[in-house]
């Protein structure tokens, strides 16, 4: 097996993992000699900006790594239809994750995509579980980085010799969860990312 570059790799990141995910990107697409245009997500530039401003210090060669900045619409869109640009890789929403795969499908030449897009993540919840580890797990699982990830359990599967127990434990765990400031020593959920999202998170709880 013979592993060679693709080339050029435009990377688009979203704001709940601002650095780990460029981060998980950049490592391998420059280990095996490719050069990258990455567009953080416009909420979160600046870890992404710290990120490349050390790797380009460190002394990676000029024009290897390229942060750009903008709208996805606008930035995003420029990276993805650029004849240069051989692959694409891409975490965010469904709906964006759509476009982006048919895009590169259909264009000349057509350019290799790689997508991590949102879930629906079941906890499934056995009879026999421990139920203190089962409820850390649930809790941890669904309010960790203020449940602001694709990763993040959104459903919760229990079955029926344990339900009761489960549901009065986890209850009484969310009641006593700290929500505060995020920069505050004892908060455990802190804000959402913005406007836009405290609204999503509003329609969920009226519906």
């Amino acid at each position: 097996v013979t592993r060679e570059a693709v080339g050029v790799i435009g990377m688009i990141t979203p704001w709940n993992f601002p650095i780990a995910i460029p981060a998980w990107k950049l490592a391998p697409a420059l280990a095996y000699g490719n050069t990258v245009v990455i567009k953080p997500a416009e909420l979160v530039p600046h870890s992404a900006w710290a990120l490349c401003d050390i790797l380009l210090r460190a002394g990676l060669p000029k024009g290897v790594l390229n942060l750009v900045m903008g709208k996805g619409p606008v930035v995003g869109q420029a990276i993805l239809e650029h004849r240069d640009v051989a692959a694409i890789s891409f975490t965010g929403s469904v709906a964006t994750g759509r476009r982006i795969a048919a895009a590169c499908v259909a264009s000349t030449p057509m350019k290799k995509v790689q997508l991590e897009m949102g879930g629906k993540n079941p906890l499934v919840v056995l009879d026999d579980a421990d139920l203190k580890t089962a409820v850390e797990c649930a809790l941890n699982g669904a309010f960790f980085s203020t449940g602001q990830r694709c990763t993040a359990s959104s459903r919760l599967i229990v079955t029926e010799g344990i339900h009761d127990r489960f549901v009065a434990a986890l209850t009484e765990r969310m009641q006593a969860l700290v929500v505060d400031d995020a920069l505050k020593a004892g908060t455990q959920i802190g804000p959402v990312v913005d406007q836009k999202q405290l609204e999503v998170d509003e329609s969920y709880i009226a519906l």
